[in-house]
C-alpha cells in the first residue's frame, strides 16, 4: 500500500470530524440562544403579578438580562484569554453543572414582598437571585462556542461570526413561538420544566463541542490563532465604536418597548415584537452579503423619522395596529443600520470575545439609560426620539463633514425654528384655533421635506431634533396643567373647555375627569360631581347603590384610586379603604390644585400602597363591597383576574358581600375572563356592557362593569337596572390562573367585536 493510499482514510476521517464540528456547533448555538430568550418572557411573566402588571417590569428586566449577558461575555473573554483551552472548557462545564442546582426556574423567596420605594432596585435583586446563575451560564455560550470553533481546523473557522447569526436566529424563532404556541398552550410550571430539560440537553451539547474542538486539530490551529491575535491590535477608537453601536439599538429597544406596551397591553407578546426584531437585525447584519444593503437603510431612515414625528403627535387617535407597525419599522431601520455598521467594524476571529464584551457593555449602558436614568430625568418618553436621532448620527455620510457645514446648517435650522415659533405665538394670541392649524401645518411641512434632503444630512438631523423637541413638549391642542413620570409610567393632567375641567391621563388612557370651574369661570365649591366612568346613574354608580340597598355597607374596599371619584359615593358611617399601586397617583389625587374629589368626599379614608394581591392578604375580613378599578389602563394587571385572585377576594367578603369589576378596556375583552374565574369559585356574574344615555353630560363615558356575587341568589337580590345581563364564560374558555393566561386571545376577541 502506498503512502497516499494509507493516508486517505485519515483525511476522510478528519473531513467527517470537521463536518460534524460545524453541525454540532451550529445546533448547540441555536439551542443555547433558544433557551436564553425563552427564559426572558417566561420569567418576566412570573414576576408581573408581583408588581401590578406594569410594563416597566419588562424595561427593568431587559436591563438585568443585558447586564447578565455582559457578565457572561466578560467571563468568556477572561477564560479564553487567561486559561488554557482545556482548563476553560472544564471550568465552563463546572459552571453549567452548578447552575443546574438553581432549576427549575421560579421566583426566589429570599427578598420577600416588594417595597413602596426603590422598586427598580428590588426588582433587579429579584431577577439576580432567581435566575442569575443559569442565565449567566447560558449567556457565556455564544462567544465561547465561537472562540472554540475558531480554534478548530474547520474551513469556516476564520469566520466564526456565522455562529452568532445562528444563535440569534434561534432567539428570533423562540420569541415568535412564545405568544403563538407556548403561552396559549402551557402554563408557567410546564414551561419551567421544559426549560430545565432543554438546559440538560444544552449541557450535553456544550460537552460534545468541547470534545470535538480538542479532537479536530486544535493544537496546530492554536498557534495560528495566537499569532493572529497578537498582530491584530485594537484601537480604543474601535472599542468606543463597538460600545456606541451596541448602546443605541439596546437603549432604543427599551424605549420603544415602553412606548408601545403602554398603548396596547403589558403582555409578553407585545414585548416580544421589538425584541424579536432586535435579534433579527443581528441575523441580517452579521453577514458579508447583507440582505438589506446599507445604502437602502440610509435612504429609508429619513422617512421613518417623518413617520415617528407624526406618530408622536397623533398616536392617541391613530389605529393602534398602524401605530404599532410604524414604531416597529422606525426601530427596525435604526437598529439594523447600527448593527450593519457594527459588523463592518468587527475584528478578526481571534479577538471576537473582546468585541462581544464591548458591544455588550454598550447594550447594558443603553438599557440603563432608557430604563433607569430616563424615567428619573424626563417627564415624557423623550429618550425614544433622542435615540432615534443618535442612530441617524451614526450614518457614514455624516462623518468627515467640515465644521463650517455644521455651523451653517444648524444656524439655518435655528433661524427657521425661531421664525416659525414667533409666527405661531402671534397667530395663537389672536385665535387658538388658527394657532393649532398653524402649528400642525408647520410640523407637517417640516416633516415632509426631510426625505428630500438626502444630500444634506446635517439639515436632516438638525430639523429632526427641533421636530422631536416640539412634538414631545408641546402636543397640539393639549393644555397641560401637570405632567410627571414614575416607575409605572407618564401621568398628565389636562385643562379642557378653557379650564372648566381637569382630565387625568396615564399614558393615553383617561383615569378621571373633574369640573373645577363653573359656567361663569368661578371655582367650583362643594363636593364634585363624579364624571367620566363614574357618573351618577352609570353602571358603577348603579352597582354601588344596588349593593347598599341590599344590605348596609359597613366596609368598602376600592382597588385603584384614580382621581378619587368613587369616594364621592361614600355615605356617612361607612368605612372606605383605598388600595393604590403608585404613590404618585395618591399625590395627584390629593393635590387640591388638581383634583378635589378625594380630599372632599373621603378626607380621612386610608390609602394602602402596594399591589392589591399582596395588600389584600392582610386586609380584614368582612368587606361588604370590593370595587376593582384597575383594568381601564392598557397595562392590565392579569394577576388580579385569575382564579386564585378571586378566591382571595371571596375570602375577604362578608356573608353577602359583592365584588364590582370595572373592566372597560379599548383593546381587551375581559368579561369572559371575569365570568370564568368567578365560576371556578362558585360565584355568579352580571355584566353591563356600557351604554350611556343619549342625554348624558359630554364629560361622561359609559363603563363596562361586571358584578360578581357569591351565589346566584345573592345576584338576584340586587336591584340592578335593565342594562345588566347574566354572564357565563363560553364553552371551552380556559380559566386564567396564576400559572396560565392568554392575553393574545382576549385581544383577538376584542378585535373580532
Amino acid at each position: 500500500m502506498t503512502t497516499i493510499e494509507s493516508a486517505a482514510p485519515a483525511h476522510g476521517a478528519r473531513r467527517d470530524v470537521t463536518t460534524l464540528c460545524a453541525v454540532m456547533f451550529t445546533a448547540t448555538s441555536f439551542l443555547s440562544a433558544l433557551l436564553l430568550f425563552c427564559i426572558e418572557p417566561m420569567f418576566s411573566k412570573m414576576v408581573l403579578p408581583v408588581l401590578g402588571g406594569t410594563s416597566a417590569v419588562w424595561s427593568v428586566a431587559m436591563v438585568v438580562f443585558q447586564g447578565l449577558l455582559l457578565a457572561g461575555y466578560v467571563y468568556a473573554w477572561a477564560i479564553t484569554k487567561w486559561l488554557s483551552l482545556r482548563a476553560a472548557m472544564l471550568l465552563h462545564l463546572g459552571l453549567l453543572l452548578a447552575a443546574s442546582f438553581c432549576l427549575p426556574v421560579a421566583i426566589s423567596a429570599l427578598l420577600g414582598e416588594p417595597p413602596s420605594q426603590n422598586i427598580a432596585l428590588w426588582l433587579i435583586a429579584l431577577f439576580l437571585t432567581s435566575i442569575g446563575l443559569p442565565f449567566f451560564a447560558v449567556a457565556a455560550n455564544a462567544p465561547l462556542l465561537q472562540a472554540w470553533f475558531a480554534r478548530t481546523s474547520d474551513a469556516n473557522a476564520r469566520n466564526a461570526y456565522f455562529l452568532y447569526r445562528a444563535s440569534n436566529f434561534g432567539s428570533f424563532m423562540v420569541l415568535l413561538a412564545y405568544p403563538l404556541a407556548i403561552e396559549p398552550v402551557g402554563g408557567l410550571a410546564s414551561q419551567s420544566r421544559l426549560w430545565s430539560m432543554g438546559y440538560a440537553l444544552l449541557a450535553l451539547g456544550i460537552a460534545a463541542c468541547a470534545a470535538l474542538t480538542l479532537s479536530s486539530g486544535v493544537r496546530a490551529n492554536l498557534q495560528t490563532q495566537t499569532i493572529a491575535m497578537a498582530r491584530s491590535g485594537i484601537r480604543w477608537r474601535d472599542r468606543g465604536a463597538w460600545m456606541l453601536l451596541g448602546l443605541i439599538p439596546s437603549g432604543l429597544l427599551v424605549a420603544v418597548t415602553a412606548h408601545i406596551s403602554t398603548d396596547v397591553a403589558s403582555a409578553p407578546f407585545l414585548w416580544i415584537a421589538p425584541l424579536a426584531l432586535y435579534l433579527l437585525t443581528f441575523v441580517l447584519a452579521f453577514t458579508d452579503k447583507p440582505l438589506i444593503p446599507l445604502k437602502w437603510l440610509i435612504a429609508v431612515q429619513p422617512i421613518t423619522i417623518v413617520a415617528l414625528a407624526f406618530m408622536l403627535l397623533w398616536d392617541p387617535v391613530l389605529n393602534w395596529g398602524l401605530s404599532l407597525f410604524g414604531h416597529l419599522a422606525t426601530f427596525f431601520v435604526a437598529a439594523l443600520l447600527c448593527h450593519t455598521l457594527l459588523f463592518r467594524r468587527r475584528p478578526p476571529a481571534g479577538n471576537l470575545t473582546e468585541f462581544y464584551v464591548w458591544m455588550s457593555l454598550g447594550g447594558v449602558l443603553g438599557g440603563i439609560f432608557a430604563a433607569l436614568i430616563a424615567p428619573a430625568i424626563f417627564n415624557t418618553v423623550l429618550e425614544y426620539p433622542l435615540l432615534v436621532l443618535a442612530a441617524f448620527a451614526m450614518r457614514p455620510d455624516l462623518r468627515g463633514r467640515a465644521a463650517k457645514d455644521w455651523i451653517t446648517d444648524i444656524g439655518f435650522v435655528l433661524a427657521i425654528a425661531v421664525t416659525l415659533g414667533a409666527g405661531y405665538f402671534a397667530v395663537n394670541a389672536r385665535s387658538p384655533e388658527l394657532g393649532l392649524k398653524f402649528y400642525a401645518t408647520c410640523v407637517i411641512t417640516v416633516a415632509m421635506i426631510l426625505p428630500f434632503l438626502m444630500r444634506r444630512p446635517i439639515l436632516i438631523v438638525s430639523l429632526s431634533a427641533i421636530l422631536f423637541l416640539v412634538t414631545s413638549f408641546y402636543p397640539p391642542g393639549q393644555d397641560i396643567v401637570y405632567r410627571e413620570r414614575s416607575f409605572f409610567g407618564v401621568y398628565k393632567v389636562l385643562n379642557k373647555d378653557d379650564g372648566a375641567y381637569h382630565v387625568f391621563f396615564h399614558g393615553t388612557t383617561t383615569h378621571g375627569t373633574e369640573q373645577v370651574r363653573d359656567a361663569n369661570g368661578k371655582p367650583v365649591t362643594g363636593p364634585p360631581a363624579p364624571l367620566a366612568y363614574y357618573y351618577r346613574g352609570g353602571a358603577l354608580g348603579n352597582a354601588t347603590e344596588a349593593v347598599r340597598a341590599a344590605h348596609a355597607l359597613n366596609h368598602v374596599a376600592v382597588v385603584g384610586l384614580g382621581v378619587g371619584a368613587m369616594s364621592c359615593y361614600r355615605q356617612p358611617g361607612e368605612a372606605w379603604t383605598f388600595y393604590e399601586l403608585d404613590p404618585l397617583v395618591v399625590r395627584i389625587a390629593t393635590d387640591r390644585k388638581l383634583f378635589r374629589s378625594f380630599s372632599t368626599c373621603a378626607p380621612h379614608a386610608p390609602v394602602v400602597l402596594g399591589d392589591a394581591r399582596l395588600t389584600l392578604k392582610t386586609a380584614p375580613r368582612g368587606t361588604d363591597l370590593l370595587i376593582l378599578d384597575a383594568f381601564t389602563s392598557d397595562s392590565v394587571p392579569v394577576h388580579l383576574l385569575t382564579k386564585e385572585a378571586f378566591a382571595l377576594y371571596k375570602s375577604k367578603l362578608s356573608p353577602h358581600g359583592v365584588i364590582v369589576f370595572h373592566i372597560s378596556n379599548r383593546n381587551l375583552e375581559l368579561a369572559d375572563v371575569v365570568a370564568a374565574s368567578a365560576a371556578a369559585n362558585g360565584m355568579a356574574v352580571a355584566v353591563h356592557m356600557g351604554h350611556a344615555p343619549t342625554n348624558a353630560h359630554r364629560m361622561v363615558t359609559a363603563p363596562e362593569v361586571a358584578v360578581v356575587a357569591q351565589s346566584a341568589a345573592d345576584l338576584a337580590g340586587l336591584k340592578l337596572d335593565a342594562g345588566w345581563k347574566p354572564r357565563a364564560a363560553p364553552a371551552g374558555f380556559r380559566v386564567w390562573t396564576d400559572d396560565y393566561s392568554n392575553i393574545l386571545g382576549v385581544l383577538l376577541q376584542r378585535l373580532a367585536g
